[in-house]
This record gives structure tokens, C-alpha cells and sequence, in this order.
């Protein structure tokens, strides 16, 4: 028999981030795959009836599928998604059908939630502070700063405080601020501003060791603590 080693203990697929459907009836999670050859994990996300029965396989595109997060009316999961290049929102069907892109930020997004009314929904994305204003959400700016930076001939930094690193990842001048956007019933953006909810010189939320996220909105939909 072969023991349970350090390297059968990195093959084994990790299942996280459950979220239970608002009618009670399924779950949806997130299952990473360990590659230990390419050093890598992919991450999928799967249904199962609470009833009992076989896991369903939701998302097939991409490999790097997580954070389910259901509509109100239980008919639609939102999710974020690398499969279009970059991390975005995307929405598809309790059934895994009909996936398509919600956000399509040059900032990206993750760690989305959806607002009990099912109006709008709320999400991180590493902004440039200076873009935002009292009238919206400045993609232009955004986009035009993304570019100075690529084409830097120099990638040197002055730190001056603290936080300046964080795990494997230096500071740089952007920040992780929340935003809010309006949806349709078919999960797409309303056309309607995209709005940042907490501008400034900081991360939202602060510096975190892991655990759930440090925001939730209110049941009437109203607030965002």
C-alpha cells in the first residue's frame, strides 16, 4: 500500500467557498485541482442537490472558475471567471448554460456579491485611486494608467509605509476598492454607471490573513458594511 504522503496529500482535490441556493435545493462550490507537473491548480465549480445526488459540473471553459454567488430567485449563478483573459464577473444558469461576461474592466474584477434585490451587484478590482470621481467610475483613466506602466522602462519603487508588500506581492500604485454596478434580470450590466464605494488612498478591505471577505450587503439592499 502507498502511504498517505506529502505528495498524495497535494493531489487531493480541495472543495471550498459552498453557497447555498436561496429555495434550499442545490449547492454551488468550487473545486481545485492540484497539477503538481505544471505546479498549478485549476478551479471548477460544481452543484449538488441538498436532497442527495451526483455533483454536477457547472463551468467547463477556462480553468479558473470560483466564488459562485446565486441570484435571489435561485435561476442564475454569478461567478468569477479568467476564461476571457482577464478576471471578471460572469453569469450563467443554475444548470451551468448560458454563461456570459458581466464586468469587463481593464482592472478587473473578483470577490463579487449579489444584493438581495437582485438589482446590483458589489466587487473588488485593484483601481488607480486617482480615477475615481464624484460622477462614476473613470475606465479611460484607469486603462491610460495600465499602459504607462506596462511601458515603464524603469519598474523601480520608493516605499515611504507600510503596507509594502504583502505574501508574494509588492504594492504598487493601485488600490483594491469596492465597486457597485446595476444588473439586468439576464444578468448584465444596466448600462448604468459603474460606481466606487470607497475612494481614496487605501485598500477596502484591509490588509486580511484569509477568512471570508470584510463586506457584506445590507438584506434591504441599501447599505454596504
Amino acid at each position: 500500500k502507498r502511504p498517505f504522503d506529502v505528495e498524495t496529500l497535494l493531489r487531493i482535490q480541495r472543495i471550498s467557498e459552498p453557497a447555498l441556493s436561496p429555495d434550499g435545493k442545490l449547492v454551488a462550490y468550487t473545486v481545485g485541482t492540484p497539477d503538481l507537473d505544471k505546479n498549478s491548480q485549476s478551479k471548477q465549480i460544481y452543484a449538488v442537490p441538498v436532497a442527495g445526488g451526483a455533483p454536477r459540473l457547472l463551468t467547463r471553459d477556462g480553468s479558473d472558475n470560483q466564488r459562485p454567488r446565486w441570484s435571489p430567485d435561485s435561476k442564475q449563478i454569478y461567478f468569477v471567471s479568467t476564461r476571457g483573459g482577464s478576471s471578471q464577473v460572469w453569469a450563467m444558469e443554475a444548470d451551468g448554460s448560458k454563461p456570459r461576461q458581466v464586468t469587463k474592466l481593464a482592472t478587473e474584477a473578483s470577490g463579487v456579491l449579489v444584493s438581495p434585490d437582485g438589482k446590483k451587484i458589489v466587487f473588488a478590482s485593484s483601481v488607480y485611486p486617482e480615477c475615481a470621481s464624484s460622477s462614476g467610475f473613470d475606465e479611460a483613466c484607469n486603462q491610460k494608467n495600465l499602459d504607462a506602466d506596462a511601458k515603464a522602462p524603469s519598474k523601480a519603487r520608493i516605499y515611504t509605509s507600510l503596507l509594502y508588500r504583502h505574501w508574494t506581492e509588492w504594492q504598487t500604485r493601485r488600490r483594491q476598492h469596492l465597486l457597485v454596478v446595476g444588473i439586468t434580470g439576464s444578468g448584465i450590466m444596466d448600462g448604468k454607471s459603474i460606481k466606487d464605494l470607497t475612494p481614496g488612498q487605501h485598500d477596502v478591505p484591509p490588509f486580511s490573513l484569509g477568512g471570508p471577505e470584510g463586506y457584506a450587503i445590507s438584506p434591504d439592499s441599501l447599505e454596504l458594511g
